[in-house]
Formats: C-alpha cells, sequence, structure tokens
C-alpha cells in the first residue's frame, strides 16, 4: 500500500502546535510518525510524510501533500486533551460510517491499540474534521490517548503505539527472519531481530572512538550524542539493526554491532 502519515500539528510553540498535558502532543506525535513510518517501509509499504512543522495553515498543506498522491490510507496521528482529567483512551475519526473498509480498518487499529492497556473509544465520524473530509484517499486521524489523563501518560510508548496502529492497518507487522531475537543473541556482531527490546546492553566495539547516538536511523543523521566502551543504557525499539534509545530526555538510535544485551 501507499500511505500518506502525518504528524499531527505543527512544532512546539509555533501556530497550530498541539496540546500540551502531562507530555506535549507535537513532541509525541513526531515521534509516533517516526517509528510508524519506518514500520511501514520495513513492511514493503510506500510511506509519503504529510507532516508540517511550520505553518500559519499548515492542515491545508498537509491534505495538499497528501493529495498529490494516489494514496491508499491518509493516517493523521495525534493526541487527545481535556479539561476532564479522566477522560482516557484511543479512538480513531473517520469520514463516514457508509466506508466499510475504512471502519473496518479502523476498528482494527483501536483494537490493536487497546491491546496495550488503554481504553478502547471506538471509531466515531466526523463530516467537518479537514484531515477526513479533504483528502481523496480514505482517512483517519489516530487519536492514540489522552495527554491530560495521567493512567494514558503512563502507558505512552511511542514504539508501541505506532507498532499497534501499523498491525492494525496493514494486518501484520512482520520481522526480518533471517536475523536473530533477543533470547538468541549472545554476540554483538549478530544482526538483531526487529521489535521492542526495552532491556539494558553494553557498548562494546567502539575502542576509544566512542559510539555515536544519531538523530535517525542511518549513518549519515546529525550525532546527538556520544557514549564510552562499557556504557550500560536501555535499548528500547530496533528496526534494521537500530536500536532507539533515551539519552538525556531526547530520543536516538545506535546500531547494533556496537551494542550487547545483557
Amino acid at each position: 500500500m501507499k500511505i500518506g502519515s502525518n504528524a499531527g500539528h505543527t512544532l512546539p510553540g509555533t501556530t497550530g502546535c498541539g496540546a500540551v498535558g502531562l507530555i506535549n502532543e507535537s513532541v509525541c506525535t513526531r515521534q509516533i510518525a517516526k517509528y510508524f513510518n519506518e514500520l511501514l517501509r520495513a513492511n514493503n509499504h510506500s510511506v509519503i510524510d504529510c507532516t508540517i512543522d511550520k505553518s500559519t495553515n499548515y492542515l491545508k498543506e498537509a491534505v495538499t501533500i497528501a493529495n498529490r498522491q494516489n494514496l491508499d490510507y491518509s493516517i493523521s496521528h495525534h493526541l487527545n486533551c481535556s479539561d476532564d482529567i479522566s477522560a482516557n483512551g484511543v479512538e480513531v475519526w473517520i469520514y463516514d460510517f457508509n466506508d466499510r473498509a475504512t471502519v473496518a480498518a479502523a476498528n482494527r487499529v483501536c483494537n490493536e491499540l487497546s491491546q496495550l492497556g488503554l481504553r478502547n473509544r471506538g471509531v466515531k465520524e466526523n463530516k467537518k474534521f479537514a484531515w477526513v473530509k479533504n483528502t481523496k484517499s480514505k482517512a483517519m486521524i489516530i487519536e492514540y490517548l489522552f495527554c491530560s489523563n495521567a493512567k494514558d501518560v503512563g502507558l505512552y510508548n511511542p514504539q508501541r503505539l505506532a507498532e499497534a496502529s501499523c498491525k492494525g492497518l496493514i494486518g501484520q507487522v512482520k520481522v526480518n527472519p533471517g536475523s536473530v531475537g533477543p533470547s538468541e543473541n549472545n554476540d554483538s556482531r549478530c544482526s538483531y531481530k526487529n521489535g521492542e527490546y526495552n532491556r539494558q546492553a553494553r557498548v562494546v566495539n567502539v575502542g576509544s572512538k566512542g559510539l555515536n547516538i544519531r538523530q535517525a536511523r542511518n549513518t549519515s543523521s546529525e550525532v546527538i550524542g556520544k557514549l564510552v566502551q562499557g556504557s550500560v543504557i536501555k535499548v528500547d525499539y530496533c528496526i534494521d539493526n537500530w536500536f532507539s534509545v533515551w539519552e538525556n530526555g531526547k530520543l536516538g538510535f545506535v546500531y547494533g554491532e556496537y551494542v550487547q544485551l545483557i
């Protein structure tokens, strides 16, 4: 499939930015969208990034990008927010309940996300929301959780949210059958299987040069930090042998050849 992916709203502090509760919507939607896009590509789907970081009319611009392509789906990632701090759960907005294929796909997304512990608020129709109204393809707005609710925020994990929404949309998130899994890996020079690890690892094989923490999963992306030989870190999600890590409050990526699971 060919899928348009929009990280909802503009950057924090700009016109059109998202809600701020216990966590910041604009920050979180970009974290979720990054994993969502990578997972789709890893599963042989095409992704068109419709994210707009700065604009006085970001929705119009995002819809224009989506409509330039012959997309199967247009997906916009969001977090909900409410003055009622007890409001919680996941919901998906679509344009028309008569569109049975989109209703079915949206229900699958809700169901997969609810497996993470989120309350399933279900699929909802709105004919005024610009994203679902004006995009030419089938469209969804995924409201993953409430950034104003402590229980929901406690469940926030961008990798797991992205994997669940991908699974709901495409039916199955496949891993690389040629790689080895976490229980099998005692050699840091092996490739790691795609998926969530959520465990400690030691930095190895880097000598005095150290291990670069990259902004994205490639060696040409910006270096945002460095780890010394022997450092112990927590690795989260792996795609194409790149692990996501959190360092000094920032999301980054390290290459699997240079970490060994403990």
